[in-house]
This record gives C-alpha cells, structure tokens and sequence, in this order.
C-alpha cells in the first residue's frame, strides 16, 4: 500500500487551480488505472490514505473515489475498501503501418521538441510487465513538450528500449523518434493505438501552460518489433484546441 501512495504522491493537486481538487484527485486515480499503474483488483488507499498524501479532506478524497465508481473504475465494499475494476478494452483500428510513420515523420519536420527529463531507469512492476523485463533492466525514460511556433500543445511521456547512453537530450531535440529509432536499430514491426479523454494534471498544466484540469486528448501507443517484443511505450497528451488527430481509410 505505501508503494501505491508512493507512486500516487508523484503528482500533487493545486490548490490555486479552478479546477475542484476533487476532480484533481479523480484525474490523478483515473490515469493510474487507465495506464495500469494500478492494475484490475488493486485495492485503493484509503480516503484517510489519500487525503493525506494529497493533503485535502477526507470529504474530498470520498468523493473522488465515488466519482471512479459512478466511471465503473473501482467498485467499493463497506468494511472491506476500494477495489480497481478497469474492464475498459479499446477497438482496434488497423491503418497502414507507413501511412502512420509518414504522419510522425510530418509532424516532427514541423514542430520543435523541449526535453524536460531523460533519464536510464528500472521503471515500476507495471512498466516491467508490459516490456517483460527484470527489476535490474533500465529502460530509457523521456518527458517532453512539443510546440509550434513557440507555442506548446503536446506533452509525451515514453519508455523505450534498446538506446544506450549515447543518446542525448540535444538528440532527442534534434531528431524525430522515429529517426532515432532508425539510427538505433531500433525495429517497429506493428503499431498498437488508443484514443481517450483525460484532465490536464498540475505538472502538464505548467508544461503546455493551461489551466489544470482542461480536458486533453490522451494517445496511448505501443510499438512492437518483428518478434512481436514491446519496444517502445508512449503516453501523449495533446491540447485539443492547437492539435486535431485525423485519420482515414481507404476501402
């Protein structure tokens, strides 16, 4: 339980936001579930738990976790707590693997990229699960902003594996993943997608400077090489208001 605090207390709530800090800490739990940090069947702190490492009220810490069960997250029994019940599955939607890459390539000729963190880590158990790695293996850990014309609109966080130290935050400013990915070695074979809707935390807030809370489309990508090995995992949020996500098929 204290790691689960742990790795909720990574974010905070701001208290000069107008957005209600019930729904901070909604926003917070919601995108741990959704992301599987917290994986189906965890049990949730509790709201004595949470409110102290968000430092509100128990009144609020209730009802942010009874704003999860009304989204069907969590399911809570008296006497017994909290529980994460995320049965969410995305459709897939198969598009042509160079139609995706040629869009990536487009969008990094036409934007500029501002490293916040790189860093060569063990990520957590969930992390671990998805790539199947040990809890020796480092994998690489980038958080970026990307902007237009000096005005930023996406915010990326990425584990990846199979880049060494050679790679450099001037690198990842300079070129596009893709090309990185190329100069590394780095094969992606499929490509896994999904669309959903979140609230800005605090921290991409500051980053993309909006005010927390605003509703931001959230892209979830999983890359695979030939051998069907995760190889790269990137969590993208996007300001509706400069970004349109657009895609068609032929039939």
């Amino acid at each position: 339980m204290n790691d689960i605090l742990e790795k909720l207390g990574t974010r905070s709530v701001d208290p000069s936001s107008p957005t209600p800090l019930y729904f901070q800490v909604y926003n917070i739990l919601h995108d741990s579930i959704a992301d599987g940090r917290l994986p189906n069947g965890t049990k949730i702190p509790s709201e004595k738990a949470l409110a102290a490492t968000f430092d509100v009220s128990r009144i609020t810490a209730r009802r942010a976790l009874d704003e999860l069960a009304l989204k069907r997250m969590v399911v809570r029994h008296r006497g017994k707590g909290t529980f994460v019940e995320h049965r969410y599955q995305p459709d897939t939607i198969h598009a042509p693997l160079d139609d995706l890459m040629s869009s990536l390539d487009h969008m990094g000729r036409d934007t500029t990229v501002t490293v916040l963190e790189m860093a060569f880590r063990v990520p957590g158990a969930p992390v671990r699960e998805l790539f199947s790695t040990d809890d020796k293996t480092r994998l690489c850990y980038t958080q970026r902003v990307r902007s237009k014309e000096g005005v930023p609109f996406g915010h990326y966080q990425s584990w990846s594996r199979g880049f060494d130290r050679t790679l450099t935050k001037r690198k990842l400013e300079k070129h596009a993943r893709l090309e990185l990915f190329r100069m590394y070695d780095i094969e992606i074979a499929r490509v896994e997608q999904s669309l959903s809707a979140v609230g800005a935390s605090p921290e991409v807030a500051e980053a993309l400077n909006i005010r927390s809370g605003k509703p931001m489309l959230r892209l979830n990508r999983f890359s695979y090489d030939g051998e069907g090995q995760l190889v790269d995992q990137l969590i993208a949020l996007y300001n509706p208001d400069l970004f349109r996500y657009h895609m068609e098929t032929v039939l």
